[in-house]
């Protein structure tokens, strides 16, 4: 797997309108991870995890409107604006289905096994793995891992304190207690569980 060297950017404070959307983009595909591992393996505990994003993607959606709409000068910067508002809203839109996939869970609706039997069948999984004290992940980068680790996976997201950081950087630090929303094949995933000490929450497939 292709991993690429990215910046880090908290989601609720974007510094332009091509940061906010980019974390909006970013921060709806973690969305949409979570709510299927949480609809496959019924875990609420995810589902509430979607649903405490909700906030992030309505300040990310209305830092676009705020920055276009001091840029507008003109008719050609206004219709400019408008692409924009519709790329966000759009992304948004995959973050708010990710939300009502959510709450089936928490609604205690039951998903027909054949239904969840097929969204597994794929090529590629997301795992929520949580690094342990102790474990060969603590204190280690991400870049260090893949290097150790010798499979790829991509950390798409990292829960720490109560607050997510969204496509951490390669020189990001683990530490003990860490959340992480790791995306790879049913190998790389088992073998970087065994690097974090074996804490993997749930697991669940995902489309290319």
């Amino acid at each position: 797997m292709e991993r690429k060297l990215r910046r880090s950017e908290g989601a609720a404070q974007p510094k332009s309108v091509k940061d906010s959307l980019k974390d909006l983009i970013n921060l709806s595909s973690l969305m949409w991870d979570l709510a299927y591992a949480s609809i496959i393996h019924d875990n609420e505990e995810l589902a509430k995890q979607v649903l405490d994003l909700e906030q992030s993607v309505n300040d990310l959606k209305k830092s676009v409107i705020i920055h276009m709409s001091l840029a507008v000068r003109s008719l050609n910067d206004a219709e400019k604006a408008v692409s924009v508002f519709k790329i966000a809203d759009a992304t948004s839109m995959v973050a708010y289905e990710a939300i009502e996939i959510a709450k089936i869970v928490l609604k205690k609706i039951k998903i027909h096994p054949k239904i969840k039997e097929g969204l597994m069948k794929t090529d590629e999984s997301v795992s929520i793995i949580q690094v342990m004290k102790g474990s060969r992940l603590e204190g280690s980068t991400i870049e260090n891992a893949l290097i150790t680790s010798g499979v790829g996976f991509d950390i798409i997201g990292v829960k720490r304190d109560g607050r997510w950081l969204i496509n951490p950087n390669d020189d990001f630090e683990l530490k003990a207690d860490d959340m992480l929303v790791v995306r790879g094949t049913m190998d790389a995933l088992t073998c970087l569980k065994s690097y974090a000490g074996g804490g993997a929450v749930v697991n669940t497939s995902r489309n290319k």
